[in-house]
């Protein structure tokens, strides 16, 4: 199975005047639907950036149904009725927490509904009703790429078993600048940080894991992600996908200080 990077935004990626479905970023992402309906998994593991458990572990949902997290403030009514039917699978939950234990990482199974980070971007993707279960997973609280790379390789052997792990964040994330300047124009460090990523990405995939490591060192970083909970699912994604897998660019595009790139990793 692929492992994917989406790039996940807010709740009012669910409107379709703001998000036309023939827009990039809605027909970008229903793509990726389609093909992860296409490859008939036997379920799916999402990490996002709004979970993070502890400094050195982790927490992984999916036990039981529980209702979604409306994790985003001052947005209109309707956005807080929104659903996302799916199913849960408290095996699948299990088999996640079984690998990290083996690797003597403390993980609990918890009851938690999927968050925003990952049920907005699954739905506009087409991915309500899956005829196949979705968990999430947590981040580790902390900044340490290199520790979230690690996470993904431990999820890697679910690929063998029919797992398509998702990681959900942002390439570029900065909010400040999204929401505290009446200014529409791209910032400057917007494409140039997507780039670096997009390099370290693309580039031979044995160099993969080196390159989103060495994104530590980008004098972009901090005007790119003023904090790392948005860019660490990248990590995870290229722990998970491993040092033989191709990448592919699945969606460009950008708004303001923010980058919505998505990639494949098979």
């Amino acid at each position: 199975m692929p492992v994917y990077f989406v790039s996940h935004g807010g709740p009012n990626l669910l409107d379709d005047t703001e998000y036309p479905p023939n827009g990039a970023i809605a027909s970008g992402l229903r793509a990726i639907g389609d093909e992860i309906k296409a490859l008939s998994p036997r379920g799916m593991v999402v990490v996002s950036g709004h979970w993070e458990a502890g400094a050195s572990s982790l927490q992984v949902s999916g036990i039981r149904a529980e209702p979604l997290i409306y994790d985003f403030y001052g947005f209109p009514a309707s956005y807080y009725k929104q659903q996302f039917p799916h199913t849960v699978d408290p095996q699948l939950s299990q088999r996640v927490a079984e690998l990290f234990k083996a690797q003597n990482v403390p993980i609990d199974t918890v009851a938690r509904g999927l968050d925003h980070g990952a049920w907005v971007v699954l739905k506009k993707a087409g991915l309500a009703n899956a005829p196949f279960p979705i968990i999430q997973l947590s981040l580790y609280k902390n900044e340490s790429m290199d520790m979230h790379v690690q996470l993904g390789e431990t999820l890697a052997e679910l690929k063998k078993e029919g797992i398509v792990v998702v990681g959900s964040g942002m390439a570029v994330h900065n909010l400040r600048d999204l929401f505290g300047s009446r200014s529409t124009s791209l910032r400057s460090y917007v494409e140039p940080f997507d780039k670096q990523i997009e390099q370290a990405v693309l580039g031979p995939s044995s160099e993969r894991k080196n390159g989103v490591l060495q994104l530590e060192q980008s004098k972009l970083l901090r005007q790119a992600h003023p904090t790392l909970e948005h860019l660490m699912p990248l990590h995870v994604a290229v722990g998970a996908a491993g040092d033989q897998s191709k990448a592919t660019k699945m969606l460009e595009a950008y708004q303001v200080s923010m980058s919505w790139s998505c990639y494949r990793f098979d």
